[in-house]
């Protein structure tokens, strides 16, 4: 039996009623903490030249970092990856394949290096379990909720004031890669302030090693 999506089985009444209570609250100023940026940039993408540049013009300059940016950085920042690391890339294949390298540069921080060791040992539904935990680290402002359907098949529902769901698929694929498993996430459903995925793999499936985060 499929436990999936098929005939709105899924129940949608708890995304919707947390994106009306995100609407109903105050307006804030949203911060990116360094650390995202140092992840995809420093650590994955390592831009020189014109795309340094461009980072450096839209307000993330490597050289002079900050604590925290504004949402709007962040964003924009993704965008100038989006054109010169993705280039010719549909922008929803580009957005999966930036939040793949965000995790890849992760694992190359002190941080990320722990949880590069450790996920494999935690397998994989625990490693799935702490993602709301590693999403709050990033974006305080989002919220992410589980919800099992099967065997090796999740539903996840994000609320995001601005979300960009695909870039997130790609972290989620890339963090259950760890686990050495070959993952398959889907944007099921997409909604102005929030989104859902539906997270599967495959049983015993050991893909080619992931990199060294050393």
């Amino acid at each position: 039996m499929d436990h999936g999506f098929e005939g709105e089985r899924m129940d949608r009444r708890g995304l919707n009623e947390r994106v009306a209570e995100v609407r109903r609250s105050p307006s804030r100023a949203v911060q990116v903490p360094r650390r995202n940026f140092e992840g995809l940039f420093d650590h994955a993408l390592k831009p020189s030249g014109a795309f340094a540049q461009s980072l450096r013009d839209i307000g993330y300059d490597p050289d002079a970092t900050q604590a925290h940016y504004p949402l709007k950085v962040w964003r924009a920042a993704l965008g100038v990856a989006r054109r010169f690391a993705c280039a010719g890339q549909p922008p929803e294949q580009a957005n999966r394949a930036l939040g793949q390298h965000y995790v890849e540069g992760f694992a190359r921080t002190l941080a990320g290096r722990i949880f590069a060791t450790a996920a494999p040992l935690l397998g994989t539904e625990r490693c799935l379990t702490r993602l709301p935990t590693y999403l709050k680290a990033g974006r305080e402002d989002m919220e992410m909720s589980l919800e099992p359907l099967g065997a090796r098949d999740w539903a996840v529902r994000v609320v995001d004031g601005d979300p960009l769901p695909d870039f997130d698929a790609g972290v989620v694929a890339a963090v259950l890669r760890r686990t050495r498993v070959c993952p398959r996430v889907e944007v099921v459903e997409r909604q102005p302030m929030g989104y859902r995925l539906r997270v599967r793999w495959g049983a015993d499936v050991d893909p080619a090693p992931v990199e060294d985060p050393g």
